[in-house]
């Protein structure tokens, strides 16, 4: 019985120690996927399709902000009641990267040349729901909440959120992220 026992063992250990073997040749496997994916900018493929495009012309919106000024995009007019590089946010009051990143954003709006005339946020939800958001950015930014599929969001194609774009006095996109330090690393990358 001893010796059935122990060969039970054995054969347990030899499978067990097979097995770790077999994972760790997997995860090493994986971690060379993951930086040839990550080499050849696969990685942000997807993030990529859900952005605004650098160099595409925003839809024409009209949109009153919480404190009462109209701000309008017209073509081929240009800019009306928004003077270029306007910074704008997309938040949700839903959306759980929205409230982690909305810090950051506040510290970037706070830094930014131009005040709280070059920033606009966007709130996609109730009013009742985006207080906290509200709060936040309203010393920093001019404010819109609006439906979901709301004019501006129509207008910049959000199809996530949070959401940042770089908008000209154009009308045009010149950069556009999902997270406000890859926007800031756009900004210094595209002239004034």
């Amino acid at each position: 019985m001893d010796v059935v026992l122990t060969a039970a063992v054995v054969v347990a250990g030899v499978l067990g120690g097979l097995n770790l073997l077999l994972m760790l040749a997997v995860l090493r496997r994986l971690r060379e996927y993951d930086e040839k994916w990550a080499g050849g900018g696969m990685d942000n493929l997807a993030e990529r399709r859900l952005l605004p495009e650098p160099g595409a012309r925003v839809a024409d919106f009209t949109a009153t902000t919480l404190d009462g000024t109209e701000i309008v995009l017209r073509d081929p007019a240009g800019v009306s009641g928004v003077e270029g590089p306007l910074l704008v946010a997309f938040f949700s009051p839903d959306c759980l990267a929205c409230h982690e990143e909305l810090p950051r954003f506040v510290d970037h709006a706070a830094a930014s040349p131009g005040g709280r005339e070059r920033n606009l946020v966007v709130i996609s939800g109730s009013a009742d729901d985006a207080a906290d958001i509200v709060e936040a950015v309203s010393p920093l930014a001019r404010v819109v909440i609006e439906p979901l599929e709301g004019p501006l969001a129509t207008a910049f194609g959000v199809r996530r959120w949070p959401l940042y774009a770089l908008l000209g006095q154009d009308g045009t996109i010149r950069a556009g992220a999902g997270g406000i330090a890859t926007l800031a690393r756009s900004q210094r990358a595209v002239p004034a």
